[in-house]
């Protein structure tokens, strides 16, 4: 063979390497996509989708710095009743998924929150505030009941315990909302001291209604063990520069849904103290006008007139004035001052009270 014959040989060789070198498939490797948090803008602003899911979640809460004034720890009658003041730093925690699904909404919410205070008990406090779950129109677990809306203001005060385990179901439409609810009092709401310790049945219920600048709702609660109910009506009006909040209650007895006065009249220097678990506000009535300086800034007096039921004895009235003063200093950030006072029954204390606080609060 010589050297001419070698050479074409070889090159015939390299050729059909080649070939068959181009005729494999080529694999090309694509980069990976990265998993972004997706907005959800089913449910309003501040939810995302949880990755590789369709739930949507919802991360806010609130952080608070407050200093608080008191002429009296307790309105009591006793002289030497000190004045107290206290520091304190809350925060709280709330998350909340959203699910759809062929029922309607699925929810699922917890509260947590903490504070820690530089009078009296010093310890950081750390509790659940609500939890609950939800489907369409049902909600169950840990929650704030209707009872506990109110005016505008900080003052009123036209409920008693306001936050429950519950059995609860709601229906809404078109500015129209009715809901009714199955709720477990605990000993010490329904005033029992006896034993066992069983968990008692209370029922409330609200209907009310949007229609523009005017709402309207109607509150009820019966308490099964004391036998006795509660009832209320508030409404808000949107009026010139502002909005007007009237509210009223009205209670047959002392009750788990009543304002009670048991620390404030136990105490007084009578002979015949009344009964525990016996003196509650019958009526009381409350209004208070969210005045709208600027955009800003915004100040709501208030005024409530309360009649209180004392046992064998005649009703006793007093008034609580009060004004807040609330100025947003950026988005999410805003200072507030509150001060009260309350002009109490002469017969009954030795003097009134007042009281107010400056707190910083930034939302999120």
């Amino acid at each position: 063979m010589n050297v001419k014959s070698l050479l074409l040989g070889s090159a015939a060789a390299v050729a059909a390497a080649s070939g068959a070198q181009a005729a494999d498939p080529v694999v090309v490797i694509e980069p990976v996509t990265p998993n972004y948090v997706e907005v959800c803008d089913t449910f309003g602003a501040g939810y995302f989708y949880i990755p590789g899911t369709e739930t949507c979640l919802d991360i806010g809460g609130y952080v608070r710095f407050q200093v608080s004034a008191l002429s009296k720890q307790e309105p009591t009658w006793a002289d030497n009743t000190p004045s107290t003041w206290d520091v304190f730093t809350k925060a709280q925690l709330d998350i909340a998924s959203k699910t759809e699904t062929e029922l309607g909404v699925l929810t699922g919410v917890i509260k947590l929150n903490a504070e820690v205070h530089s009078a009296g008990d010093t310890d950081t406090d750390v509790h659940l505030d609500q939890t609950y779950l939800a489907l369409g129109g049902f909600q169950a677990g840990y929650f704030q009941s209707y009872w506990d809306d109110g005016l505008i203001g900080e003052i009123d005060d036209l409920s008693g315990n306001t936050k429950f385990n519950s059995i609860r179901y709601v229906f809404t439409g078109d500015g129209f909302v009715a809901g009714l609810s199955v709720d477990a009092l605990t000993d010490e709401m329904v005033g029992y001291t006896g034993d066992p310790n069983l968990a008692r049945i209370g029922v409330s219920g609200r209907v009310g209604f949007q229609a523009g600048g005017l709402g309207m709702k109607v509150d009820g609660g019966y308490d099964t063990f004391n036998e006795d109910g509660s009832i209320r009506a508030m409404s808000s009006l949107a009026l010139g520069p502002g909005s007007l909040d009237v509210g009223a209650s009205w209670a047959s007895g002392w009750n788990a849904y009543a304002n009670t006065f048991d620390t404030w009249f136990d105490d007084y220097p009578l002979a015949d103290k009344p009964a525990a678990n016996s003196v509650y506000a019958e009526w009381q009535v409350a209004a208070g006008y969210a005045l709208d300086v600027t955009e800003k800034f915004t100040i709501t007096p208030a005024v409530q007139w309360t009649s209180v039921n004392i046992p064998d004895r005649s009703n006793k009235s007093f008034y609580t004035f009060g004004a807040l003063f609330d100025y947003e200093i950026v988005d999410g950030l805003a200072a507030k001052i509150n001060v009260e006072y309350a002009d109490l029954p002469d017969s009954y204390f030795n003097s009134d009270t007042w009281g107010g606080w400056f707190r910083l609060q930034r939302d999120f």
